[in-house]
């Protein structure tokens, strides 16, 4: 039988200061933030390792024998005469993390990695904004932050995290219709090397 995952079977987590990482301990049990629960149309894309053809000059005639990775090798899984090539393997892109948050009237996940500190109003509430720099002209977002998608049906485990993530969107802010609610999208990215996927063995 397949081993599926249904969408109960996931959770989102989030750290919003850096995790240190070690060999031994699974990223499930790294010290994360309580669960998000207030999320739909969550997509996680992975980095895109793409390439780009580049001809070269001259041909080469190929017989079956054991394939390599070179231009001009005389042996690969067919025969024929081809004109030499190479691939040219662009730098991976970013992980892109997206979703859409039920707006609840709390600072949810999103907005305490993506927005600044804030300011105390009155001590009875706290106000943000966006773009906001630190006096050193640093952005005042949180940027070594992290968020793990957990994937868990009883039998088999998965993880895909990113960290020293950078929250790229937060809106539109907006209703499901006029007897819905409110509901935020967010979208989130971070580098190749700040990210992974985990499977349990």
């Amino acid at each position: 039988m397949v081993t599926i995952f249904e969408a109960r079977h996931g959770t989102i987590a989030y750290s919003s200061s850096a995790i240190t990482w070690d060999a031994s301990t699974e990223a499930s049990d790294e010290s994360f933030t309580a669960n998000v629960s207030e999320l739909k149309n969550v997509t996680m894309e992975f980095p895109e390792m793409s390439v780009e053809q580049v001809p070269l000059l001259g041909n080469t005639q190929v017989t079956i024998g054991a394939n390599t990775v070179s231009s001009g090798s005389a042996l690969g899984p067919v025969t024929g005469t081809f004109q030499n090539a190479m691939l040219d393997m662009k730098n991976a892109t970013n992980y892109k993390f997206s979703g859409t948050v039920v707006f609840t009237g709390d600072e949810e996940f999103f907005h305490v990695l993506g927005l600044d500190s804030g300011v105390a109003i009155g001590g009875v509430a706290k106000r943000y904004s966006i773009g906001n720099l630190t006096t050193a002209g640093a952005d005042a977002r949180t940027l070594n932050g992290a968020l793990r998608l957990f994937l868990n049906n009883g039998s088999e485990e998965a993880n895909a995290v990113m960290t020293n993530t950078v929250v790229t969107k937060i809106g539109p802010l907006k209703t499901t219709g006029a007897d819905g609610h409110w509901e935020c999208d967010v979208e989130m990215e971070c580098l190749p090397r700040d990210g992974f996927l985990e499977f349990l063995d």
